[in-house]
């Protein structure tokens, strides 16, 4: 339906195929100041050659890097490279590491920092999410650095990779006249990948964004780099441990089985069959008879929308590629100003439900967005003033690297 809602909320299903680069899937819905340490959480140690190496690698320095990001990213990427009292602590003589020793934190202290606060200010008075979605990359890279480090100042700690973020929920609006604070920490570790949950939190509040990120170590150019186990300790941690473990091996059984169309395939669009076969009769008396078509429906292919942007290297992460988060927010705008024009109202994001990353992207390159409205979904008319109404975008990106 194309009338506008003022209670619009929309998913996102983000696909970023690329020519050598990395294949997102979502489904949603400056020159910076130095900070005062005061706001900040944790200070991780020392800086690490291979992380944050010399230009000659295509690596480029923490501030080259850090400089064009947000105060908060600026932070983050600049307390992996200081030493300090809040160092990272050296893992269990039995190889193993609690969350503790990993978690960071850091405040946004938006009701008394002006400048912060214009910073972070959407067009609509509320928090940027698409800039908040680059400093949770960036924290959550903070953590799993001081995760893998082993606080041995001679030897290098593996390079880490995103490898994706397995969801973000929003729950509720971000209004810029309270104070915040982010915080993540790992809550399960494989043999090589971490999964890491940040979370926003109002401080007179509870937790107003969520969102889970897995990250792999590799060694250098080699395959994976094993990491340490973790060994919960809270009600809190065990039961998120429980959780994630469930997760990881349900994934592993639906990985096996997706190889081939199986029977349980099929009659998993059998229950949505009736509603596929309503869908699919509407459009077509829309496309046969136009003059006989229902009031507000509008054809898929009329929902598209396009942008192409290059990838410049103030975008750079510390290894010299575009940083993920830089890709997030890109994919998150584009899908929001989808929906936007399609709704004609504002529209506001309910999650992310995942985002793979499968290969970097290149600083040089041109990135392409192709979004289109795959399913909506409005109230019953009786409640078309309470509840809001979902749209479902679909988002392709390539990249291609001129010759």
């Amino acid at each position: 339906n194309k009338q506008a809602n003022s209670k619009l909320l929309f998913f996102v299903s983000l696909r970023l195929l690329a020519v050598h680069l990395l294949m997102l899937r979502l489904c949603c819905g400056h020159l910076c100041r130095r900070p005062s340490r005061r706001l900040f959480g944790e200070v991780c140690r020392r800086p690490s050659p291979r992380l944050f190496g010399t230009t000659t690698t295509g690596e480029v320095s923490v501030s080259s890097a850090a400089m064009h990001r947000s105060i908060i990213t600026q932070e983050l990427w600049g307390l992996r490279t200081e030493y300090g009292k809040e160092a990272p602590p050296p893992p269990n003589a039995d190889g193993t590491r609690h969350p503790s020793h990993a978690r960071v934190a850091i405040r946004y202290a938006l009701s008394t920092d002006g400048e912060l606060r214009n910073r972070y200010e959407s067009a609509f008075g509320t928090m940027r999410l698409g800039v908040l979605l680059e400093d949770m990359d960036a924290l959550a890279g903070s953590v799993a650095w001081r995760y893998v480090d082993d606080a041995d100042p001679s030897t290098d700690p593996p390079v880490l990779v995103t490898a994706s973020v397995d969801e973000i929920d929003v729950f509720g609006k971000l209004p810029l006249d309270e104070d915040y604070e982010m915080s993540g920490e790992v809550v399960w570790a494989g043999t090589s990948s971490l999964v890491i949950v940040v979370d926003l939190k109002k401080l007179e509040d509870g937790v107003a964004l969520r969102g889970v990120f897995t990250y792999v170590a590799r060694r250098g150019e080699g395959g994976p780099e094993k990491v340490y186990a973790l060994v919960p300790e809270t009600p809190l941690e065990k039961e998120r441990y429980s959780r994630v473990a469930e997760q990881q091996q349900k994934r592993k059984e639906q990985r096996k089985k997706k190889a081939a169309a199986t029977t349980h395939h099929q009659r998993s669009y059998a229950k949505d069959e009736r509603k596929i076969a309503k869908l699919l009769e509407a459009s077509r008396v829309a496309r046969d008879f136009p003059g006989q078509a229902d009031d507000g429906l509008v054809a898929m292919n009329r929902t598209s929308l396009r942008s192409a942007q290059m990838c410049h290297p103030q975008e750079r992460n510390t290894a010299g590629n575009v940083f993920g988060g830089v890709l997030l927010r890109r994919a998150l705008e584009h899908a929001f100003a989808t929906a936007f024009t399609f709704a004609g109202a504002e529209p506001r994001m309910a999650g992310v439900q995942r985002v793979d990353f499968l290969k970097p992207v290149h600083v040089g390159s041109l990135l392409a967005l192709t979004s289109i409205i795959t399913y909506t979904e409005n109230p019953p008319p009786e409640d078309n003033d309470k509840l809001p109404a979902f749209v479902h975008v679909s988002v392709q990106a390539r990249t291609w690297m001129p010759e």
